[in-house]
């Protein structure tokens, strides 16, 4: 149980946006007595995803969908941007502004919580985590030990594992988040962008307002680039039954929902987000063989539809393909062989076409990797090597209970020891944008704050 006796000691791993919001949560709840947050990189508020300093690397919603940091907030950000001068936008795709300007914002918050004296920030690597009885000893790099009744991991997003197939090379670059991970690339350079998600095309703009002089190649399995966003409406006629609780009824109900609003003016993506809201529902009540076939049949698709692009990147994207600049295949890598100066390769269009070409680079853009017995993580490894963790359904993130508290190796939940965000994957599915983790954690704090008052 969540201990009850004196007040509570909080220990945060991981100090970015997610750790941010659970210390700016938590600090609300007068039974906790200290917050202390650790972050390798000292990246507090910002983590890797909103430290990105270039003006093109932008959240991929509007700001008002951003939320605030409160459950009584909605419109913090856009509050926050209107205060600051920010908010001046001219068009619907201004409003995608850059990830740095929501690092601002929540940086800003968290150093009003800091001020006050309720949290501490701490540039450290906690390695390992141990079970004291009803608290949790944690150790850091250097060895050093501290006990604390709370802990939540706000880990972020790890990077992709090596792409399977790929000869190991220095011109093969794995985590394209890792700062200067591009500047060795030539403006004469051909790049293959492996992936057509998020993070590729983040890499695409990237590499084009670089000022890259040759034409890029993006592959994926099924070549779908994310769909282009629209202003968002109310859902009149809200979606909430689902009489056959299968990959394929869910879906084909969405699919006639989304028909039926879009006769009647109301665009798609308005669909698409109302049902975003109770994937997390549905996906903990499928069983294991439904999960697994969304997986593999349905995620791409589902991906492109939920993470969508600002109007303006989608045109470009349309220009660079028009001029040539831009390749995007459906398929496979059949052959990467490592030559001096970069890669010679086979690749394999969908339907069975063959292609070879060359490319200076390889850059892996298939997104983090949800599979944590993969994850190159100390704290992970410990985690799960000593069994205080284990990995979460169908082989996703790390186990945890309806509210987030994670389960050992015999599945006995720990209490008080907490994974949010990326980490829950298995459980939740929907957990990476920062509005999923913001619900996650105003859940456990109001749980907490009930524990509290008892």
């Amino acid at each position: 149980m969540i201990p009850n006796a004196g007040r509570w000691r909080v220990a945060i791993v991981g100090g970015g946006v997610a750790g941010s919001l659970a210390a700016i949560a938590l600090a609300t709840i007068p039974r906790i007595e200290s917050i202390a947050i650790f972050d390798r990189d000292a990246a507090f508020g910002r983590g890797l995803a909103y430290s990105a300093k270039s003006p093109w690397h932008r959240i991929n919603v509007p700001a008002y969908k951003m939320g605030g940091v409160g459950a009584e907030d909605a419109e913090g950000f856009v509050d926050w941007l209107t205060a600051t001068q920010q908010a001046d936008w001219r068009d619907y795709s201004d409003s995608f502004v850059s990830r740095s300007v929501y690092g601002d914002y929540i940086a800003a918050q968290l150093s009003d919580v800091v001020a006050r004296g309720r949290a501490v920030m701490r540039t450290d690597v906690i390695t390992h985590i141990s079970r004291q009885q009803s608290a949790y000893e944690l150790t850091n790099a250097a060895g050093n030990r501290q006990t604390f009744d709370l802990v939540f991991l706000c880990l972020g997003n790890p990077p992709p594992s090596p792409f399977p197939g790929i000869a190991p090379s220095s011109r093969s670059i794995t985590d394209v988040w890792a700062p200067g991970a591009l500047d060795p690339i030539g403006m004469n350079d051909r790049v293959l962008v492996i992936g057509t998600g998020a993070t590729a095309v983040d890499v695409v703009i990237d590499l084009h307002r670089r000022g890259l002089q040759q034409p890029i190649t993006m592959i994926s399995r099924r070549g779908l680039l994310p769909l282009i966003d629209a202003p968002s409406q109310t859902d009149p006629a809200p979606l909430e039954t689902w009489p056959e609780p299968t990959t394929r009824g869910i879906f084909a109900r969405l699919l006639a929902d989304a028909r039926r609003k879009m006769a009647a003016g109301i665009p798609w993506q308005t669909s698409v987000d109302t049902f975003r809201l109770q994937i997390a529902r549905l996906w903990t009540d499928a069983s294991q063989d439904e999960r697994e076939r969304f997986s593999r049949h349905l995620r791409a698709i589902w991906l492109v539809h939920r993470h969508r692009l600002a109007p303006d990147v989608a045109t470009l994207l349309n220009q660079l393909q028009s001029e040539q600049r831009l390749t995007v295949l459906a398929g496979r890598i059949v052959k990467a062989q490592a030559t001096p100066t970069g890669y010679d390769l086979e690749l394999r269009r969908r339907g069975g076409q063959s292609l070879e070409m060359t490319a200076d680079w390889i850059l892996n853009c298939t997104g983090p990797e949800e599979r944590y017995d993969r994850i190159d993580n100390p704290l992970v490894k410990s985690l799960l090597a000593t069994g205080i963790a284990r990995i979460g359904n169908n082989g996703l993130g790390l186990d945890v209970d309806t509210t987030c508290q994670i389960k050992d190796g015999s599945g006995t939940v720990q209490p008080g020891l907490y994974a949010i965000g990326h980490a829950t994957r298995g459980a939740f599915w929907e957990v990476t944008a920062a509005t999923n983790i913001r619900h996650q954690i105003l859940h456990v704090a109001d749980t907490l704050r009930q524990t509290a008052s008892c």
